[in-house]
């Protein structure tokens, strides 16, 4: 569907700005919005959210008191309105309503899977592995790029002038942490040492810039955006982008108790299963935006989904972590892998999930259910 197919306009249930402790951060409508603005889509919000810039008073979102979700073909929220504690907007799901409603679920596990989220007309949801079974309203969504992440990644280095580093900045304690990422600690890091170096610095959550853009930025990812990290992932060949949990297919209910069971066990023991959940991350589309080559679990082979696939070895280095050897022989037979699946992980990121391409996705796969 292009633009010219789509008059209407869109609502949005956005959540009032916070703390950088307690902020809000509602990736997966920003991008969209951003995404309507290039195409000339109207939309509209409950209140005023995302300051464009430190200088003026605009926000991307804004609250017209002449325009309700009735005025609107579509209604958008996300995980953030739930995880702040709010009911659900007083008659999103009236009887006579005649715009459609969408809601994006990209880093939750349960709010969508509950049986009043039913109602929705579309969810969108993050981590989707297709071993699992899902209800009928769920499709597969990717956190994907907005301009923020985009315009630090504008100028990158030639491929030649970067530092022969793999990136290894996961932020998680010893008590939660991943158990991809534990198995990635203890097989994969040792072995590729030989071929990249290993950056493990972390930049504190609280060490903002002073600049007024970038600690804008800060406060409205609550903590997320730090200049210096994006001059790493530019300035290197690689990064880990590796997450989330191995969980066997014993059930296709990941809410069910054996499933988290399961997981929980695992991870305690350090066992690994061919099925892994939350496993998406802003680091891995931070990555690919900057050309830095986006080390990962072999997504297809793990059962991970997305709306349009990357494919292993081209756009990613994706491992099978039953064969870390495999990957890392390839690596040394063929150095020249990395400066293309760089240029080219890049260029299908950009492609696929910058913020235009994302939007006229939404509203492909939302058009027959509007009016």
């Amino acid at each position: 569907m292009m633009k010219a197919e789509f008059d209407g306009k869109v609502f949005f249930y956005c959540c009032p700005p916070g703390s950088p402790e307690n902020q809000a951060y509602q990736h997966p409508m920003i991008c969209l919005a951003e995404g309507f603005r290039e195409l000339g889509i109207e939309f509209y919000a409950d209140r005023n959210y995302w300051r464009i810039s430190p200088a003026t008073d605009e926000y991307l979102f804004q609250f017209n008191p002449d325009v309700t979700p009735d005025d609107c073909a579509i209604v958008i929220m996300d995980t953030e309105w739930f995880t702040n504690g709010r009911p659900f907007p007083e008659g999103l799901f009236k009887r006579d309503r005649r715009y459609i409603t969408a809601y994006f679920g990209l880093h939750e596990l349960m709010h969508s899977m509950q049986p009043e989220f039913r109602q929705f007309d579309f969810i969108f949801r993050g981590y989707y592995n297709q071993r699992f079974k899902y209800p009928a309203n769920i499709r597969p969504w990717a956190f994907g790029l907005t301009e923020r992440i985009l315009r630090e990644t504008k100028e990158i280095p030639d491929f030649s002038t970067r530092q022969k580093n793999l990136i290894v900045n996961f932020r998680h304690s010893k008590k939660h942490i991943h158990s991809v990422r534990k198995t990635v600690e203890k097989e994969f890091l040792p072995a590729i040492r030989p071929i990249l170096s290993i950056d493990d610095a972390i930049d504190h959550v609280d060490a903002y810039s002073s600049d007024p853009y970038h600690h804008l930025q800060w406060v409205q990812t609550g903590k997320r955006h730090y200049p210096g990290y994006y001059k790493r992932l530019r300035e290197s060949v690689a990064c880990a982008c590796f997450g989330g949990f191995f969980v066997p297919p014993v059930s296709r209910d990941q809410r069910s108790v054996l499933s988290r069971t399961l997981k929980r066990l695992l991870g305690q023991l350090g066992l690994k299963a061919g099925t892994v959940l939350q496993w998406d991350s802003w680091r891995f589309w931070e990555a690919l935006a900057a050309g830095c080559v986006a080390f990962h679990i072999d997504l297809e082979k793990y059962g991970c989904l997305l709306p349009e696939m990357p494919e292993n070895w081209r756009h990613y280095v994706g491992i099978d972590l039953n064969n870390v050897q495999a990957a890392i022989a390839r690596l040394m037979d063929e150095p020249e892998l990395l400066e293309t699946i760089s240029v080219a992980g890049r260029q299908w990121a950009l492609e696929h999930y910058s913020p235009v391409p994302t939007a006229l996705r939404f509203l492909e796969t939302v058009s027959p259910k509007l009016l």
